[in-house]
């Protein structure tokens, strides 16, 4: 009987040892969910335009790029190209406005022309002294090209809508006022510009009517926030809600280590990544909105956003950096003056090392999220079965 016994138990235990894992218990209404989903990003952001006329994608860091692939995906969509056709663009100052626009509707200009107009805009496109992410450059040079086999009236429109300065006229005078004065006000400012140019477009002759808003981390919030002093922080999505209340969504495209893991771990067990869906009805929408974390507040996801957007896993963002042939001789020399004049507003001493410049700024540098293997450990840890 022992033998027996014995037998039984070491029967059990090798069982035990060859069975997969268990899912982590908070993991599991997550995982059915996704996998009863079969909506992709694109398709979820795409479909949102069917009942709203302003649909706000919430970025990762600018310089992740995977994101803007997507981004790109979703605006050479035809059905994107014929019903709503304006995109409106955090990333570049509004001064950059109309060129910016004339130059995606400009058709065939040789490779030369084009690469020149791209450096010319980024080299501009920012108050600070220079714009180092590759995000710009490449959504200015995609949308170029999907223009390339549309008509005219169909061509995509682009309006950059960040604050501005005239950097033809920059002096450390001119710079303190825009940095006490337009950078303090910069949401409601960008929410006025994009608010502004839209009731233009509504009231054109132009058949498109809707438009795709493109902001970084809170800015896209639907609501304000208080900081732990009572100071409000205001977003420039809460002013796009107030003003167009049942014609406004927004989207939260996934950022890095959301709810300490547990959601890229959801994605990880279903085998899932690329996904889209309204955050209320599902499990995501219940998690706490752990983004804001300056202040105590008891909110939810589904308070902040209308839905959410799964598009790769963190293992495979790309971080992309400077652009080939960005800086040169002649600019480099108006970087550092610009530089300089900053430094001296927001009292700074920049290292001005041509080489590394060159190296930073000069050239597309390309890299994985830092600490990629404790983000890896950290998913792992939510998958496997808890004790």
């Amino acid at each position: 009987m022992k033998r027996i016994l014995i037998s039984i138990l070491v029967l059990i235990t090798i069982i035990g040892c060859k069975q997969k894992p268990s899912l982590n218990k908070e993991l599991s209404k997550h995982v059915t969910f996704i996998k009863n989903n079969d909506n992709s990003a694109k398709d979820y952001v795409l479909g949102l335009f069917e009942n709203h006329d302003l649909v706000i994608l919430c970025e990762r860091y600018h310089s992740e790029n995977t994101q803007y692939e997507l981004i790109m995906d979703i605006v050479s969509d035809p059905g994107f190209i014929e019903d709503v056709g304006n995109i409106f663009f955090e990333t570049g100052m509004r001064n950059l406005n109309p060129e910016l626009n004339d130059f995606v509707h400009l058709e065939n200009l040789s490779a030369k022309e084009v690469e020149e107009n791209l450096i010319s805009l980024q080299r501009r496109s920012d108050y600070f002294p220079l714009w180092d992410m590759y995000n710009f450059y490449y959504q200015n040079k995609g949308i170029y090209a999907i223009n390339q086999s549309l008509p005219q009236c169909k061509k995509l429109n682009l309006y950059a809508v960040d604050v501005s300065v005239n950097l033809d006229s920059l002096n450390v005078g001119y710079l303190e006022k825009f940095w006490n004065g337009d950078i303090d006000h910069r949401d409601r400012l960008m929410a006025e510009y994009i608010i502004d140019k839209f009731e233009q477009i509504k009231d054109s002759d132009e058949q498109r009517k809707k438009a795709l808003v493109i902001m970084n981390y809170r800015h896209a919030y639907n609501r304000n926030f208080e900081t732990s002093d009572g100071e409000m922080i205001y977003n420039t999505g809460a002013f796009l809600f107030k003003k167009y209340p049942n014609t406004a969504a927004n989207v939260l495209i996934n950022s890095v280590i959301m709810q300490d893991g547990k959601w890229d771990a959801a994605f990880k067990a279903a085998n899932v990544e690329d996904s889209g869906f309204d955050f209320k009805g599902s499990p995501f929408g219940e998690d706490h909105f752990d983004m804001w974390t300056f202040t105590e507040h008891d909110d939810r996801y589904q308070d902040i956003f209308t839905g959410f957007a799964y598009y790769k896993r963190p293992q495979d963002f790309k971080l992309i950096t400077g652009v080939d042939g960005l800086m040169d001789s002649s600019f480099i020399q108006t970087y550092k003056y610009r530089v300089k004049l900053w430094d001296q507003v927001r009292d700074r001493n920049t290292p001005l090392d041509d080489d590394a410049i060159y190296e930073e700024y000069g050239r597309k540098n390309v890299r994985q999220l830092e600490n990629i293997d404790s983000i890896s450990s950290l998913i792992e840890g939510w998958i496997r079965k808890q004790e």
